[in-house]
C-alpha cells in the first residue's frame, strides 16, 4: 500500500508549473499584435524582430550566473523576484509610445522570466520523487508551448475590449495574483543549498566549472540550435500567414497558437520515449532531422497553405522531443548537484542565444532577398548543426560528480 510519503506532490509541481506558463504568457501575447505595435510605434519587419528576441536578450548575457545566483541564494526567492521583474515590464510597457521604450520594458520582462524558468525546475527536483522525476520534469518542459499557446488563444477575445497595451496590463495583473498563490504554496520549501557562502568569486566559479564542463556545453549548444529555430518560425507566423494568404489577425493567431500547442504532445511523448529507455541523443538526432525537413514546406514560396502550415505542424510536434530531452537531462549532466541550477541556466542560456539571434537574422535575410523561401535552407542549416551536436552527445557518460 502507497502512503504520502510515497508520493510525489503533484499540486504543488503543478502550481509550479503555472509559474513557467504565466511566464511564457510574455512570449506568446507578441506574435498575434506585432502587426499593430509595428503600427502603432511605426517600425519595420527588422525591428519588430528585435521586440520579439529582446526579451530573450537578459537569458543569452546572464543564463548561467542567474542559475548560480539561485544555487546560492535559494530557488523559490529567485523565482518569485522573476515574477516582480515580469509585473513592472508589463505595467511599464504598457505606458511605452516609442521603439526603445518598449524594448526596455520587453528586457526587463525577460530577465524576470529567465529567473522563472532557471530556478521553478530545481524547486520541482527538489520536491518530487526519484521513480517520477522524468514524467515531472518533461510536463515542466511544456511551459512555454502551454503558455504561449494559451495567450494567444485568448489575445483575439481580449483584443475585443482593449488594444495591445490592454494585454500588456491585463498580463500584470494576472501576474500579480499569482505571485501572491505561489508564496504562499511555496513558503514550507527549504534552501536545499543553505551552508551555502554567497561571494562573487564563488558564483564566477561556479559559473566556470559548469560552462567548462562538456555534458552542461553540449546541452546548452542544441539548445541553441533548437531555440532558434523554434522562435523564428513562431514569432514571424502570424506575419506569414497574413503577408502570403491574407488571414483575418485573429485566424493567424489560432493558427498559430495550434502549431504551438501541438508542440506539448512532442515534450510528453519526449518523457515517456526516455522512461522506456530510449537515448536522449537519439530523439534529439531524428528531432533535428524532422524539423530541418519542415523548414523546407514551411518557407516553400510555391507550396500552397495546406502544405506550408502541415510543415509547421510537424515542425512543432516532433521539436517538442528536444526540450523534453535536454531539459530532463540537467540534473544528470549537472558537475555537482548543488550546481543543478547553475547548469539549467546554462542551457536557458543557450536557448536565449538562440532566441535573440533567429527572428533578426531571419527577418534581415527576408528583407534583403524579398521572400520567405530563404527561411528553408537558413533553418536548415541549424537543423544540420543540432544533428551534429546530438552525435557529439551520444559520446558523453551521464552522472554528476559529487
Amino acid at each position: 500500500m502507497k502512503t504520502n510519503e510515497d508520493q510525489s506532490p503533484w499540486g504543488l509541481i503543478l502550481i509550479l508549473f503555472g509559474a513557467g506558463i504565466l511566464s511564457a504568457f510574455q512570449v506568446g501575447k507578441v506574435p498575434p499584435v506585432l502587426s499593430d505595435i509595428r503600427l502603432d510605434l511605426v517600425i519595420s519587419l527588422f525591428y519588430a524582430g528585435w521586440i520579439l528576441s529582446i526579451f530573450n536578450l537578459t537569458g543569452l548575457l546572464l543564463g548561467a550566473f542567474t542559475g548560480a545566483i539561485a544555487d546560492a541564494i535559494g530557488h523559490r526567492r529567485l523565482m518569485l523576484t522573476g515574477l516582480v521583474f515580469q509585473i513592472i515590464g508589463c505595467l511599464l510597457g504598457s505606458f511605452a509610445d516609442s521603439f526603445y521604450g518598449l524594448l526596455a520594458t520587453r528586457f526587463l520582462e525577460g530577465a524576470g522570466f529567465l529567473a522563472v524558468v532557471v530556478s521553478a525546475p530545481t524547486l520541482i527536483f527538489q520536491v518530487v520523487k526519484p521513480k517520477d522525476m522524468t514524467i515531472a520534469l518533461s510536463i515542466w518542459t511544456c511551459y512555454l508551448p502551454a503558455g504561449a499557446s494559451l495567450m494567444m488563444i485568448l489575445v483575439p477575445f481580449i483584443l475585443t475590449g482593449t488594444d495591445w497595451k490592454g494585454l500588456w496590463q491585463i498580463n500584470a495583473v494576472i501576474l500579480m495574483a499569482y505571485t501572491l498563490l505561489l508564496s504562499k504554496k511555496t513558503s514550507h520549501i527549504k534552501f536545499m543549498n543553505r551552508s551555502t557562502l554567497v561571494t562573487f568569486k564563488k558564483l564566477i566559479q561556479d559559473v566556470i566549472r559548469t560552462s567548462t564542463s562538456a555534458g552542461p556545453l553540449i546541452l546548452a549548444l542544441i539548445f541553441v540550435t533548437y531555440a532558434l529555430q523554434w522562435l523564428t518560425v513562431m514569432g514571424f507566423l502570424p506575419t506569414l500567414i497574413l503577408e502570403k494568404y491574407g488571414f483575418s489577425k485573429s485566424m493567424a493567431s489560432i493558427l498559430t497558437a495550434a502549431m504551438v500547442f501541438i508542440n506539448i504532445f512532442g515534450n510528453l511523448a519526449g518523457g515517456r520515449l526516455l522512461k522506456r529507455g530510449i537515448n536522449r541523443w537519439k530523439l534529439i538526432a531524428f528531432a533535428c532531422t524532422v524539423m530541418g525537413l519542415s523548414s523546407i514546406a514551411i518557407y516553400s514560396a510555391d507550396a500552397s497553405f495546406i502544405l506550408n502550415y502541415t510543415g509547421c505542424l510537424i515542425f512543432s510536434i516532433f521539436g517538442g522531443l528536444i526540450p523534453a530531452s535536454i531539459l530532463g537531462a540537467v540534473p544528470d549532466y549537472a558537475p555537482s548537484k548543488n550546481l543543478i541550477a547553475t547548469t539549467n541556466g546554462l542551457v536557458i542560456q543557450g536557448g536565449q542565444a538562440g532566441q535573440v539571434m533567429g527572428p533578426p537574422i531571419l527577418a534581415y535575410l527576408v528583407s534583403q532577398t524579398g521572400s520567405w523561401s530563404c527561411g528553408s535552407w537558413f533553418l536548415g542549416s541549424v537543423a544540420l548543426l543540432g544533428l551534429v551536436l546530438s552525435l557529439c552527445l551520444s559520446r558523453l557518460k551521464p552522472g554528476i560528480s559529487s
